[in-house]
């Protein structure tokens, strides 16, 4: 009988394999480890992020978090809406669904009392999506300029000609590798856009470089001494880190480069590590190019994505 009993025992599923067992509320991170390898990595850390904010307010309020009830979530909504953007809010409710998805909890964003808080954000500030200044060919050629010649100026020098040849998001640029790199029949090189935003998958892109931005990025490569792994990576004091760049670095990157470029104090705080991205579908559009290549180049599925893009095209340069 012991024995019968000890091998039960061994071969029992663990606790929280049911979809009846009590998860443990308190271990929610624990709990969203379970996403690790499914969501990218700064979804992830959003996750994280949201939920604790959203744990530590209640919890100063004296409000129970998990599992969260309506009413709270839609006062949290009616609280945070003073200082956050609708946008912003709903990003967070996304935190909170998950969590209570992989608890096995009821979800609470879906009340009615939170779909109303939602929509009295969304009157009390409605806005246009802020853009940033694109970095047309202009403006690129004014970047490129003021790159210096040491380790950093090349790889900035790189950074920015790939950016905009390749129109990559700025997670997609930093995640670049150089086995990515490879010859086409152009006579240059293309990048494989490996993973994008919209296509968690990782079906690929093909983007193509023009030779100008080929030969900065061979001028990097060989000052750094790359040869495999990734292709733009951090310098500390004259010293290459073998990793990935931060995406974060890259915005930042192109403001001290359009501040060395001679813009305005404003015009550099609409600069983002966006601009690459968005000033180079406006050039094509410059350049008479149509919508539907556009997409292709950019890996754009959304019409409205890019007409948003290219409205602050200066029509004049038509003329």
């Amino acid at each position: 009988m012991q024995q019968r009993t000890q091998m039960a025992n061994r071969h029992r599923r663990p606790a929280g394999w049911l979809l009846g067992d009590k998860p443990d509320l308190k271990d929610w991170r624990k709990a969203l480890d379970r996403l690790d390898g499914s969501y990218s990595p700064y979804t992830m850390l959003s996750y994280r992020a949201d939920f604790a904010s959203f744990e530590a307010w209640c919890l100063g309020r004296g409000l129970v978090s998990l599992p969260a009830q309506p009413d709270t979530v839609a006062l949290f909504i009616a609280h945070e809406m003073e200082r956050l953007k609708p946008t912003t809010l709903k990003r967070k409710l996304a935190g909170l669904r998950k969590i209570h998805h992989l608890l096995r909890l009821k979800d609470p964003t879906r009340d009615i009392e939170v779909d109303l808080a939602i929509r009295r954000a969304q009157r009390q500030k409605p806005q246009r999506p802020s853009q940033a200044l694109g970095v047309t060919g202009d403006l690129r050629d004014r970047l490129l300029a003021v790159c210096t010649d040491d380790l950093v100026g090349r790889r900035n020098r790189a950074l920015v000609a790939v950016g905009f040849d390749t129109l990559c998001r700025r997670s997609e640029l930093v995640s670049l590798r150089v086995e990515d790199i490879q010859p086409n029949h152009f006579g240059t090189a293309s990048l494989l856009i490996r993973r994008a935003k919209n296509d968690p998958n990782g079906s690929g892109r093909i983007a193509h470089l023009t030779d100008g931005a080929l030969q900065a990025l061979k001028s990097w490569l060989e000052a750094a001494s790359i040869e495999s792994g990734p292709l733009f990576r951090p310098v500390y004091q004259n010293h290459v880190v073998d990793r990935h760049m931060n995406p974060i670095i890259v915005g930042r990157v192109l403001k001290s480069l359009a501040a060395m470029a001679g813009l305005s104090a404003g015009e550099v705080d609409e600069i983002s590590g966006h601009s690459l991205r968005v000033g180079a579908a406006q050039q094509l559009t410059i350049n008479g190019v149509q919508l539907l290549p556009i997409m292709r180049a950019g890996g754009w599925r959304s019409v409205n994505v890019v007409a948003r893009y290219v409205e602050n095209v200066d029509m004049n340069v038509w003329a």
